[in-house]
């Protein structure tokens, strides 16, 4: 018997594989974490400094001196500048949201506008120094006073699609002066025309307004509520008797200049009031 003995076949050494340089990553640079100043208060996540806070009853204090006036005790003035800073950090909160918050160009543009028209930026920093600012603190009061003039164009535009009435008015302290206008108006006697009777000066006539500028809210309810040449009832305001009559409505009209200063000291209040109801402020 042949018996065949296993041989070993020699095998070649494996061909080695390249292998590819590794591809060197860049390690990111740590962004640094902006440093919260000491805090009085925390608005929408917003940071109130404070230095800002003592900045502010400083220029409350002066400008109680300047006045003349008592200057209240010093927890009172720390009210008042407290809420006078939550009130611009919400400005600034909303202009964050509403995407029309100044960045560090607008800042940077507006400080060196500000060395212009005083003359030279150690004018400036003279005039911080005055107004109890440091550099970082009037740069925090800048950002605010800007987000504010921002929110201010956005709320006031809304008030050019505020309807406005052309109102007259008819009154007297006696009712039964009234109670004879009403039957006269019964009869197709003018409305304008006895206003002008009644009151020789001004005709009874009210001009242009919007809402939330000359009445409360009952009585303004009742006289939007009517159409063109529609007058009220009797109405009693403060012991004066009234009828009043809407010659007009008109939404887009420009106001008169009073009138929109009114208006927008309403706007402005009612934003506020609103923004605060639903804001997150944390006293710290």
């Amino acid at each position: 018997m042949l018996v065949f003995s296993a041989c070993s076949v020699p095998h070649a050494d494996p061909t080695p594989t390249p292998t590819e340089e590794p591809v060197p990553t860049e390690t990111p640079t740590p962004q640094p974490t902006p440093t919260i100043p000491p805090s009085a208060a925390r608005v929408n996540g917003l940071y109130i400094a404070i230095e800002d806070l003592d900045g502010k009853k400083a220029q409350l204090r002066d400008a109680y001196e300047q006045a003349g006036e008592d200057i209240p005790d010093d927890n009172l003035l720390r009210e008042e500048a407290l809420n006078d800073l939550i009130d611009e950090t919400l400005f600034l909160s909303a202009a964050q949201m509403q995407g029309v918050a100044p960045d560090d160009v607008d800042l940077d543009t507006q400080t060196q506008s500000l060395c212009i028209s005083l003359g030279s930026c150690d004018a400036v920093k003279e005039w911080q120094s005055k107004n109890h600012y440091s550099e970082d603190s009037f740069r925090r009061a800048l950002e605010r006073e800007l987000a504010a003039a921002n929110m201010r164009e956005i709320i006031f535009e809304q008030l050019k699609n505020e309807e406005q009435l052309h109102v007259y008015r008819i009154w007297s302290y006696r009712r039964g002066d009234l109670d004879d206008v009403l039957n006269r108006l019964n009869m197709g006697v003018s409305f304008t025309e006895m206003a002008r009777n009644y009151d020789e000066a001004t005709g009874g006539d009210m001009s242009w307004f919007p809402r939330g500028v000359l009445f409360s809210k009952d009585v303004e309810d009742k006289i939007f509520a009517l159409n063109a040449g529609e007058h009220t009832d009797i109405m009693e305001i403060d012991g004066v008797y009234n009828v009043f009559y809407v010659a007009e409505k008109q939404t887009g009209r420009s106001m008169d200049t009073q009138v929109e200063q009114l208006a927008q000291r309403k706007a402005l209040s009612d934003w506020l009031e609103n923004q605060r109801s639903q804001a997150v402020i944390e006293n710290l």
